[in-house]
């Protein structure tokens, strides 16, 4: 059975606590959270004890996000720090993912550049695989990888073996990809994935209100057999966010027959 994630990032923008935000997560029925190393650095100060407190509530990390804009040397190092840190705390918590995504768009968008970006990329991502952990890349929109022809540049130049897809549903639509199309070519690299919808004035919104046709991907991942986790992370919400934790689950929930 799929597992299904949440982001605290609607809580946050309310300004919510995190941990009545996880408390409320957990108590909904999501039975994880995604959440970048820059947000949980108080805990991989002791990542046993944080590990503790998430089994008290029932929740696990579904997986962390480590963005690199590749735009300089020391930001590549940072980067690497900061992944090499994220493996370490994964495997005290018992997380399986860790996400990577970025290129500024400042960089020239021809071969070169992708090229080097994803030498990069399969090298961090054989350590996380060779710590027992899976790596995948998520497509965001505002990055060098925004539309399909860079986008898919990237995945052939990266080892499918070591670095996994992550497609995010409203990311791809903000850059015109034929979403069914790329869930497709690509179903064999997708364990982790982001589900969220978009309006028609290019705003996330949550699932079942917007212009994202879910039926057709939620078929392929069921029948596909590798999907892992579907993650709702949908940045912001004009709703209270106990209220869209709530729909978003119960949309997914009917939408996987869960």
């Amino acid at each position: 059975m799929l597992r299904l994630g949440y982001h605290p990032a609607t809580y946050v923008q309310h300004d919510v606590e995190v941990a009545e935000a996880l408390q409320d997560i957990a108590e909904t029925g999501w039975l994880g959270f995604e959440w970048s190393p820059s947000r949980l650095e108080d805990a991989y100060a002791d990542s046993i004890a944080y590990r503790d407190y998430l089994d008290g509530l029932g929740l696990q990390i579904s997986g962390l996000y480590c963005p690199c804009s590749f735009s300089s040397e020391e930001q590549i190092g940072t980067w690497n720090d900061t992944v090499d840190r994220s493996i370490e705390f994964a495997l005290a918590v018992r997380t399986d993912y860790i996400m990577f995504d970025g290129g500024s768009r400042e960089l020239e968008r021809n071969s070169t550049t992708i090229d080097s970006i994803a030498a990069h990329v399969n090298e961090v991502g054989q350590r996380i695989v060779d710590a027992g952990l899976t790596c995948t890349w998520h497509q965001h929109w505002g990055t060098l990888f925004e539309y399909a022809g860079e986008f898919e540049a990237l995945m052939a130049a990266t080892d499918p073996e070591i670095i996994k897809f992550t497609p995010d549903t409203a990311q791809l639509a903000l850059g015109d990809f034929d979403i069914p199309a790329t869930f497709e070519k690509h179903l064999h690299r997708i364990q982790y994935i982001h589900f969220k919808d978009l309006d028609d004035d290019r705003r996330f919104i949550e699932l079942g209100r917007g212009k994202v046709d879910f039926a057709p991907l939620a078929e392929m991942l069921l029948s596909g057999g590798v999907a892992d986790w579907i993650v709702t992370d949908l940045d912001y919400t004009s709703l209270d966010p106990r209220e869209s934790s709530r729909h978003n689950l119960a949309y997914l929930r009917e939408l996987f027959g869960q």
